[in-house]
């Protein structure tokens, strides 16, 4: 605001900042619907309780986790690159996730008893914990509306939401 614009040294204002890679990667499963499988691991486990080491996940690998080489936080590396973004866009381990006959997208689909307008809210409340607002409704309704594949298009729609900025930063 007019009051803080040149207050740089205070914590006036927060900046937004992307999601660890461990944080990150148990939000896309939540919100797929999907459970992390990490060999050597009971399933369930979250990639926020891994060990320091000896867990090879590309998807972590990708996001920054560091190789915990040294105890220094300094090793994470939260800047934005290309392999993320072609990352959350061709991954066949999220994509295998996504159209799981498990996952969100196909449990959504079976659920008859709720209008398709309570399912995108829903969606909206995990992945932003907010409802959806201005035209969001209407265009994800626009859009399930023309589909033919009732469980293609909640899929598109839970794919579009993990790949918007609001979902990747903290803020």
């Amino acid at each position: 605001n007019k009051y803080n614009i040149d207050d740089k040294q205070n914590f006036s204002r927060f900046y937004p900042r992307r999601l660890n890679a461990e944080v990150l990667y148990d939000s896309v499963n939540s919100m797929l619907g999907a459970q992390a499988g990490f060999e050597g691991l009971p399933p369930g486990t979250r990639a926020v309780q891994l060990p320091d080491t000896g867990v090879n996940n590309y998807f972590l690998t990708v996001f920054g986790r560091p190789m915990a080489n040294s105890s220094c936080e300094c090793e994470r590396s939260s800047d934005a690159n290309l392999a993320q973004s072609l990352h959350l866009l061709n991954s066949k381990e999220l994509q295998d996730k996504l159209s799981s006959a498990e996952g969100r997208a196909a449990k959504l689909t079976k659920d008859e008893s709720r209008s398709i307008d309570d399912k995108v809210a829903e969606l909206y409340r995990r992945a932003y914990a907010r409802d959806p607002v201005g035209d969001e409704l209407e265009i994800a309704n626009a859009y399930f509306g023309k589909a033919e594949n009732k469980q293609h298009s909640l899929e598109d729609i839970i794919w579009a939401l993990i790949n918007t900025k609001e979902f990747l930063f903290s803020h």
